[in-house]
């Protein structure tokens, strides 16, 4: 997700175009790979790890882009031909393992009340609680399977930012299936990163998402200590990219119904339009990299294309 001062390609199969198909992934009936991404900000905040572009690795290139779109259509083809896509708005409950990581005298510790209230936060987000009547109610509700708590210095102190630590300590700890959520909390550079769903069938152990342990409900990152950062994060691993990708394009996250936008936000700057094409910048979009308190909403059109990721890859796995 993103950084503050703290610290190939798979050819489009013929017939991928038909309307049903694109239809089912972003609300619009002529979708196409994304182009001519931007930059974030040099004064915004980056929300997530930084990756070799000095950013978060959920922040991913024309090229990746393209691919995953590419594979996602074809995958909710498949699931039509099937008759599987009955279950594209039906939501579900998903399980939750959150993993607490700490140092062997407990620096890291999250109790158990902080961490319902992060699950309550996760929910209300995916119910569209925060702004009725603008915000998509996806229908996915989260519970808690389990808290489990690791002490060991090396993966607390930023072992999630090297990946042989981050390996290590994902494989052996990680539980469930692709429908399991896992997440970790560390102290890491930055606020947190997740996989996306199309990675899990390549290497399962590394599926999940990773946090800062300081932006959980009442935590001490200033500005992102409400406990969005998992929701951010969560997002991803459903399916969404930032509503920046792409920049001003018309495409942009593949996703018809956020406007385009030409790098991240910071704050809560309310009317930035960073773009000449329709619309303000969706700046209460968990999706982009506002203040915690500026979040609000997934859009319809996230949520359908997060219903058919979990069809095409965690749904039933």
């Amino acid at each position: 997700m993103f950084q503050t001062n703290k610290r190939v390609p798979v050819a489009l199969v013929a017939g991928l175009l038909a309307a049903g198909a694109i239809t089912l992934l972003d609300g619009s009936p002529a979708a196409t790979a994304v182009s001519s991404a931007e930059c974030v900000d040099e004064n915004s905040a980056a929300r997530g790890r930084p990756g070799s572009s000095g950013h978060e690795r959920n922040e991913i290139s024309d090229a990746q882009a393209a691919e995953m779109n590419a594979d996602l259509r074809k995958k909710v083809m498949e699931a039509n031909q099937r008759g599987g896509v009955a279950a594209l708005a039906a939501g579900g409950t998903i399980n939750v393992v959150f993993h607490v990581v700490t140092t062997a005298d407990g620096k890291g510790s999250i109790d158990a009340a902080t961490i319902a209230k992060q699950i309550q936060v996760l929910n209300d987000g995916f119910a569209g609680a925060e702004a009725p009547g603008v915000a998509a109610n996806t229908g996915f509700t989260f519970a808690l399977q389990e808290t489990r708590y690791h002490k060991d210095d090396s993966w607390f102190n930023g072992g999630a930012d090297n990946a042989t630590t981050e390996r290590a300590m994902k494989t052996q700890t990680r539980v469930g299936t692709a429908s399991t959520l896992n997440i970790w909390s560390a102290d890491i550079d930055g606020f947190g990163f997740a996989t996306f769903p199309s990675w899990y069938s390549g290497d399962p152990k590394m599926d999940g998402v990773v946090i800062d342990y300081a932006t959980v409900p009442g935590g001490s990152e200033v500005n992102f200590n409400l406990g969005k950062t998992v929701t951010h994060e969560v997002g991803h691993w459903m399916g969404l990219w930032h509503t920046f990708q792409g920049g001003c394009t018309k495409t942009n996250d593949e996703v018809a119904d956020t406007p385009a936008q030409k790098s991240s936000t910071s704050g809560c700057p309310e009317g930035r339009d960073s773009c000449r094409l329709a619309g303000l910048d969706p700046i209460h979009n968990y999706m982009d990299y506002s203040f915690d308190d500026c979040y609000n909403q997934f859009t319809p059109g996230q949520n359908t294309r997060m219903q058919s990721a979990w069809t095409a890859y965690r749904s039933g796995k």
